[in-house]
């Protein structure tokens, strides 16, 4: 965070130093970019350190609605500074100071686990699990003693993992390439949502950037909303994957229906939006905090920070390829067209890569729906027991 706030003031003091560099801005976003990449990881273990699976959806949701309140802030920020050739420098200046003081109390305050505060670790099972676990006990006559073990080990003297032995971890690879597409489509409606708004004409009037970029902010409020409630779902249902692909797949047909229809009135603009960046936030945000968590405790792994971090890097890291690669696909193929119809073909891309995130958690659904299944009779025998032998004490 500090790195990155002092990379940020040296790109906006070049507004006031008369920088005019290409390379100048280059390295600094590179550097800047690299600094950046290190927090993700690292944030995501903390939380899952503290934050128990059993409400770790819900907690994480809540969590990193973070992410898009940094938007609207930045967008609001951006919108007011960037749009005068004399303060644009100040759009970068004043979210480092920001940041950098926030690094310094993130480096003093912080404790990375409940074990260092002398706090109990939270449960890294949900409540089906321990039901389940309860049932194999009974069944066979057996302790848990290995379990409670794993999970009263401290996090910090467990060896890091390989990179190759956590992308074999079960639905690694399948949340990172899905996290690629869902990306994709957040990242490019993040930057480039306020110059289509700038480009259009709503209920038959244009807005100026700076009303575009306010306007642009109801994506990130929808998706707080999301963020939310799909961790929610994911919470009260143990199926991470099946809630992320419902998510996706209501995200294709109402990227449609904004395109065609969002411009009828300001009402219909600022409502699709709100519920399109429902749909296409909340998959985004579940898998980038709890599903990598839960992917990174594990029952291989358990207890391991370093392994947390480094499966929360993978899939955070396939994300920000797509991140990348969305805004830059957005400028090539606007470049290519003129008019009101040039973002056509961004609208094509945006909806195949929703639903090319849907297909890649295909597998990991079918073992899920599968999961079910088996608790569901697991229940059902078990409760047929209770009650047999209700009748045979009566």
């Amino acid at each position: 965070m500090i790195g990155t706030s002092v990379f940020m003031i040296l790109m906006g003091m070049a507004r006031y130093f008369n920088i005019h560099s290409l390379a100048y801005f280059v390295i600094m976003q590179i550097i800047i970019g690299a600094f950046q990449a290190t927090g993700w990881p690292a944030v995501v273990a903390v939380i899952g350190n503290w934050v128990g699976k059993g409400s770790r959806g819900l907690i994480m949701g809540i969590w990193n609605s973070h992410t898009s309140v940094g938007n609207i802030l930045g967008g609001l920020v951006a919108g007011a500074e960037a749009n005068s050739l004399d303060t644009w420098g100040l759009s970068f200046i004043y979210p480092a100071i920001v940041i950098g003081g926030l690094g310094i109390v993130v480096f003093l305050f912080l404790p990375t686990n409940p074990q260092a505060v002398g706090l109990p670790p939270p449960s890294q099972s949900t409540a089906d699990e321990d039901e389940e676990r309860l049932i194999k006990s009974l069944q066979h006559h057996s302790d848990d003693s290995d379990d409670e073990g794993a999970i009263i080990r401290d996090p910090n003297t467990i060896p890091a993992i390989s990179f190759w032995k956590a992308v074999k971890i079960p639905g690694v690879m399948e949340f990172s390439i899905a996290l690629f597409f869902a990306k994709l489509v957040c990242y490019t409606f993040l930057f480039c949502l306020p110059n289509y708004v700038n480009s259009i004409k709503i209920d038959g009037k244009k807005y100026d950037p700076e009303k575009s970029a306010d306007i642009a902010t109801f994506y990130d409020i929808g998706g707080i909303i999301g963020s939310i409630v799909c961790g929610l779902l994911a919470d009260k249902t143990g199926c991470n994957a099946i809630v992320c692909i419902v998510f996706q797949i209501f995200s294709v047909p109402l990227l449609f229906i904004y395109y065609h229809y969002g411009t009828i009135s300001m009402a219909a603009q600022l409502g699709i939006m709100f519920v399109l960046g429902f749909f296409s936030n909340g998959p985004y945000a579940l898998i980038t905090t709890a599903v990598s968590a839960d992917l990174g405790t594990s029952e291989a792994i358990r207890g391991s920070a370093q392994a947390l971090a480094t499966v929360s890097a993978i899939i955070d890291g396939s994300g920000s390829i797509g991140a990348t690669l969305g805004p830059y696909i957005t400028s090539v193929l606007t470049n290519k067209r003129e008019g009101p119809d040039k973002y056509e073909t961004v609208f094509y891309v945006l909806e195949a890569s929703a639903f090319i995130a849907a297909l890649c958690l295909m597998r990991v659904m079918v073992k899920e729906i599968s999961k079910l299944r088996v608790r569901r009779i697991r229940r059902i025998t078990m409760g047929n027991s209770v009650s047999g032998s209700r009748r045979f004490s009566d």
